[in-house]
């Protein structure tokens, strides 16, 4: 399959906030205070939970860049249709909804309209990487049909 040079550029650019994005990781108390709102609380002012829900946040977000770079990766192969791809897109999903049940928990506290809306895309971008994954699963399946009949 040949690449084309959006993909390439798309990957490249995905690669590059995976890398500044685990750099950021040891200063994000820096940051966060750096770029918070004036009447909002400094980062190490916020509550142990808060904190905790904050770096997992982070860190699913660091992980779902990660499988996407993957998939990627796959996709620029022969064949994009592997059980990898498929198990990329499940892990995205969960990950998805886990970033969605942290914010649901987030708004019992402090709800805003903001953390709605990125609960609701987080909400269906779960969806969509699950059925993704399914239509991915059922092309593999087909596809291994196709490979054994001729």
């Amino acid at each position: 399959m040949k690449k084309s040079f959006i993909a390439k550029l798309i990957w490249l650019i995905m690669i590059v906030v995976f890398i500044v994005g685990i750099v950021c990781l040891f200063f994000l108390p820096s940051l966060y205070d750096l770029f918070k709102g004036t009447d909002v609380r400094r980062f190490l002012a916020h509550t142990v939970a808060y904190k905790i829900a904050f770096y997992a946040c982070y860190i699913i977000c660091l992980i779902i860049i990660y499988q996407l770079t993957c998939l990627f990766k796959y996709v620029f192969s022969d064949t994009p249709f592997r059980k990898e791809v498929e198990k990329n897109l499940k892990i995205s999903a969960i990950l998805f909804m886990l970033l969605f049940i942290i914010i649901i928990i987030k708004m019992l506290f402090i709800p805003t309209l903001l953390s709605f809306a990125i609960a609701f895309v987080c909400f269906i971008a779960s969806l969509s990487f699950y059925v993704l994954a399914e239509v991915i699963k059922s092309a593999i399946i087909y596809k291994n049909e196709v490979d054994y009949t001729v």
